[in-house]
């Protein structure tokens, strides 16, 4: 099977987010593409299941390392789209529409990159203060008292924290013990944690820490609940924006994601884009018994 390194959300190679994106031409059960992304082991690998389209898209399945297979997933929904346009569609501007858990999502074209569209968001409860601070360490005084911190989705569930500095953003280092006990009390919130805060006019500054315990240098799923919390809390005090996001640069991974958002007549958009570079091209051998 032909596969891919791509860097996703990336301004040039070896920056942005890591994916593993693999072009089946058999079929390949759970089992192997488990097996596959733990081999591999980036926060998540994309299988397109074949060259063909079916009902207009590509069927496309998302798998984590360790948690298993995933509906919806930002970089590797933009990085698949990439792959797709490239070498299957052969630098096609129109749209790339995958066939995703969550539903038919489409990625276009445009002068920012990939921009992908989300789903309509569904909010959910918010979460005092002081049991984020327990579990991330940084002290209350450190979150924002403008905006709730509060879960979000947009096709894969995000919890969205505000907080007032970049030194706060520094200083966040995940507990696990205490996270464990988080998440029996809100089982929902086992699942990406985004922190972020004001860097400049219309610039973000983020940081997502994941449900295994590690830190993702670009997670679009999240930014894109986050484009929604921002309409929803009217944080620019307007119903339509374009804003930009830097992540990972603390891991080395210097990640920029462009977003637009709106909610007018009831109306979602919800956009988040950004560069993808193709690092490496292959092939992967088939798993046999020894």
């Amino acid at each position: 099977m032909d596969f891919y390194i791509v860097d996703c959300f990336a301004e040039e190679k070896y920056q942005g987010n890591e994916l593993l994106v693999i072009i089946a031409d058999r079929p390949i059960d759970d089992e192997e593409q488990q097996k596959i992304a733990r081999e591999i082991n980036f926060s998540e690998t994309a299988f397109v299941l074949s060259d063909k389209q079916s009902n207009g898209g590509y069927d496309v399945r998302i798998w984590t390392p360790n948690v298993g297979e995933v509906p919806f997933a930002g970089h590797p929904t933009l990085g698949t789209a990439h792959v797709i346009r490239e070498m299957i569609e052969h630098g096609t501007n129109k749209d790339i529409l995958l066939n995703l858990k969550v539903g038919q999502i489409p990625v276009s074209r445009s002068a920012r990159g990939q921009m992908m569209s989300q789903n309509p968001p569904v909010f959910g409860a918010t979460i005092e203060k002081q049991e984020i601070c327990d579990v991330f360490g940084i002290g209350v005084e450190s979150v924002s008292e403008r905006f709730p911190i509060q879960w979000v989705s947009t096709g894969l569930e995000s919890v969205l924290i505000p907080l007032k500095d970049l030194q706060a953003l520094s200083e966040i280092k995940m507990d696990q013990i205490a996270f464990k006990r988080y998440i029996a009390r809100h089982p929902k919130n086992n699942c990406n944690h985004l922190f972020f805060t004001e860097t400049g006019d219309h610039m973000l500054a983020a940081r997502c820490m994941m449900e295994d315990f590690v830190e993702d240098p670009a997670t679009g799923s999240a930014n894109g609940n986050l484009a929604a919390y921002m309409l929803e809390h009217n944080y620019y005090e307007t119903k339509d924006v374009s804003y930009t996001v830097i992540q990972g640069e603390d891991m080395g991974r210097k990640s920029v994601l462009h977003i637009h958002t709106s909610h007018i007549n009831d109306r979602w958009t919800i956009e988040v884009g950004g560069n993808c570079c193709i690092v490496a091209r292959g092939q992967w051998d088939q798993i046999k018994s020894v």
